[in-house]
């Protein structure tokens, strides 16, 4: 049974092994206005907790009893909606890369200043909560839309575009992200949708401060996403432009 969260306030899920720590961030974030509606510093435990109370952000630590945090975070990602938020103390760039191409939204290290946390979560969910709407656009211009909302040949977006369905009826459940992502690849039927006009897409509120980089991440892990499940993403890189769905 799902726990009732409070309305308008931002629910976290905190996986964090320091029990001083977790204890800090619980009381601090909850001084900032946030739900802290469950924390822990085992991942096993973590997973149950998130599954009988969905939250809107997880922040995960690496080092952890059980399974570590890159690991959670790409479990989380590929079952579930959920703003992500690496909170470790690996600092080399190939934990930053493991992180953010395993499925974090933002990859962040020790010591944290508390203000600075709250800002980048705040940052986050109203990018997600954007890209949603983004990614609706397409659909809302139509008073009686089908299920199906895109489609590009025998490719298909469903479920109002968080499942991705290829041409043999395999699915892949997709992330906000993911689904802005795509969306605006099918959309753009064959054509080429360039990396400035996805950070427009990805963080409309200022796609100038978005890190292009990002955009490949991404690619990255829903190509090794999609390969997981069977399906074999037609998405191709033009050099020095963007991408472009070939299906």
């Amino acid at each position: 049974m799902h726990a009732q969260h409070k309305e308008g306030v931002l629910s976290i899920g905190l996986l964090e092994d320091d029990v001083d720590f977790r204890t800090e961030l619980e009381l601090g974030l909850g001084g900032y206005g946030f739900e802290v509606a469950f924390t822990s510093g085992d991942s096993a435990q973590f997973l149950r907790l998130f599954e009988t109370d969905p939250v809107d952000i997880v922040i995960l630590d690496a080092n952890v009893s059980g399974d570590d945090g890159f690991s959670v975070a790409t479990r989380l990602r590929a079952l579930h909606t959920v703003g992500i938020v690496m909170l470790t103390g690996r600092t080399a760039l190939e934990d930053r890369v493991r992180g953010l191409e395993g499925g974090a939204d933002i990859y962040m290290t020790k010591p944290v200043d508390l203000l600075e946390l709250s800002s980048v979560i705040r940052s986050l969910a109203r990018r997600m909560r954007l890209s949603r709407v983004a990614a609706e656009q397409p659909v809302v211009a139509e008073e009686r839309a089908p299920r199906t909302v895109v489609s590009s040949q025998v490719w298909s977006l469903q479920e109002g575009g968080w499942i991705l369905v290829d041409p043999v009826g395999l699915s892949l459940h997709l992330s906000a992200q993911e689904r802005t992502f795509l969306t605006a690849l099918i959309n753009a039927s064959g054509s080429v949708v360039s990396r400035q006009r996805l950070s427009e897409l990805f963080s409309p509120e200022n796609p100038s401060d978005f890190e292009l980089r990002r955009i490949d991440v991404l690619v990255s892990r829903l190509r090794t996403k999609a390969q997981s499940s069977g399906i074999k993403l037609p998405v191709l890189s033009v050099r020095g432009q963007g991408y472009v769905f070939a299906g």
